[in-house]
């Protein structure tokens, strides 16, 4: 396990999810490619809770998830609103279905939807900037950084995107 993820494991443990021997309700969200790999990194972490996922559905998002339990979501895209209003009714039945109790993700417009409905919900929410994003986030990263419980950095650069963000480090 390297430094960073040891360092997320400690914040997200602090954060209330975490109570020795009890598995919690885990949602991951994510895009395919590196947004992915970040939430992959963490595998010590949520292989120890019921961990769902729902992910946008390409050949390494299907690959890297066989064997989990997996909603296949529709890639959103803050340029096209009609596939944010489509996100926000999937997110709602992904929600409602599994009923995590902490909800992750790495970047992505596909994490907006669940960021929302979670924060109405009062479940916790994790978001982590991904390592490629050195200096100013997206607009995605900016509605849910607005979202979340914690916001967690794996570069220091981005402390004055996200003041109150907390740097993990490099998870991978």
């Amino acid at each position: 396990m390297v430094q960073g993820d040891a360092l997320l494991l400690n914040e997200i443990n602090s954060g209330g999810i975490q109570v020795p021997g009890v598995a919690k309700r885990i949602l991951l969200v994510s895009s395919s490619g590196g947004v992915l790999l970040d939430l992959l990194a963490l595998g010590p972490w949520w292989s120890r809770h019921h961990a769902v996922w729902a992910v946008v559905k390409a050949a390494d998002s299907v690959s890297a998830l066989a064997g989990e339990r997996v909603h296949w979501i529709r890639e959103a895209s803050i340029r096209q609103p009609i596939g944010l209003l489509t996100g926000l009714a999937q997110a709602w039945r992904i929600i409602r279905n599994e009923r995590p109790e902490a909800v992750v993700s790495a970047g992505s417009a596909p994490a907006i939807a669940y960021f929302v409905f979670a924060r109405a919900l009062g479940i916790p929410t994790f978001w982590i900037s991904t390592l490629n994003v050195l200096t100013t986030p997206g607009i995605s990263a900016k509605i849910c950084t607005r979202l979340t419980s914690r916001v967690l950095l794996q570069q220091s650069s981005m402390r004055d995107a996200h003041p109150n963000g907390i740097v993990i480090g490099e998870l991978y």
